[in-house]
């Protein structure tokens, strides 16, 4: 077992020790100042600009900018947390490393293509459509057809990505932002392809495109919400809308790590990354984080009105993810 470290010390460790995530080898990007939401923004902005592909990103870079401070924080806080469990959970790791290795020789991709890469491009997009949601922005075109076929994700969500995205305009008069996300992600990164071969020794071939798909499927399911057949009025609107397959029975997980295992791994670390909901950097020395085989453990110590809503947030995982329990401040959570 490894010692117990405050989660934003954890995260810090990890931004110094920048072998364990600077793909590009780009010191520029290993001297920002990552407790200031700013800096965050400029850490992402650099990111695109060292893949080579921040000057043929400009529709995106203007949904960066229009994001909320916190929320260019939370994207980076996600990357750095991912990095750091995916190093500690030797489990997830074996079963991440198998998926993205199986679809990098199933298309012969000559490319680094490695965890590290797919990481990057999962969570640096994941929430770039989110002021597309906050402002209620229903007529940016969505079309399935800029997407490939599901790939990564668990059958279940193959054929329901239409009618999740009618659900959600009817319901809420927004879009999703995973959805506007994950179609904007694939449709750029496969037109940036085409125009570029190699640029400054990176290589563009026409086997990443699966590989784009996949971390383009993780971004685009990921804020789609399962609902529990408990809920009744909720469940019967799903059943309206024919979503039954987001319907399932409680205790029933339906995203299984030795199934999808970079989209479990996402959600999951997606659902941990505290600033979220916390906004203060400061607050997060109050939540501890421990490894134990396969087992994490989270221990809130927050005073403050926002710890029920942490805790709340992990314990929820075990309706839909994975078992989790809580004994006084201490949260378990089981990767099976």
């Amino acid at each position: 077992m490894d010692a117990s470290m405050n989660i934003k010390d954890f995260i810090l460790d990890v931004y110094r020790e920048s072998g364990l995530w600077n793909y590009y080898s780009d010191n520029t990007i290993t001297k920002l100042d990552i407790c200031k939401t700013n800096d965050c923004r400029i850490f992402i902005e650099y990111f695109f600009g060292a893949s080579g592909k921040g000057d043929s990103m400009s529709s995106l870079i203007k949904d960066l900018k229009d994001l909320p401070d916190e929320r260019c924080q939370h994207i980076v806080y996600v990357f750095l947390l991912g990095v750091g469990i995916y190093h500690k959970e030797e489990k997830l790791k074996i079963q991440i490393d198998s998926q993205i290795d199986k679809y990098r020789n199933r298309y012969g991709c000559k490319s680094d293509v490695n965890f590290l890469f797919v990481w990057f491009l999962c969570c640096l997009f994941h929430d770039l459509g989110y002021d597309k949601e906050r402002s209620r922005d229903i007529n940016w075109g969505f079309n399935l057809n800029e997407i490939g076929s599901s790939v990564g994700v668990p059958i279940f969500y193959r054929g329901i990505i239409k009618k999740y995205h009618k659900y959600i305009k009817d319901r809420f008069n927004k879009t999703d932002h995973g959805i506007y996300s994950g179609i904007t992600m694939f449709k750029s990164l496969c037109e940036i392809r085409r125009d570029k071969k190699i640029q400054n020794k990176i290589m563009w071939e026409e086997e990443l495109i699966p590989i784009y798909n996949i971390s383009s499927w993780v971004v685009l399911c990921h804020n789609i919400w399962l609902q529990e057949e408990g809920n009744t009025y909720e469940t019967n609107i799903y059943k309206g809308y024919g979503l039954d397959a987001l319907v399932h029975k409680k205790g029933e997980l339906k995203i299984l790590s030795n199934r999808s295992p970079l989209f479990f791994f996402f959600c999951l670390v997606d659902t941990l990354e505290p600033i979220k909901v916390i906004k203060d950097v400061s607050l997060l020395e109050n939540i501890d984080i421990l490894f134990d085989n396969s087992i994490i453990l989270i221990t809130n110590n927050l005073s403050c009105a926002c710890k029920d809503n942490y805790s709340d947030r992990i314990l929820g995982l075990g309706n839909w993810l994975t078992p989790v329990c809580m004994t006084n401040n201490r949260i378990e959570i089981f990767i099976k």
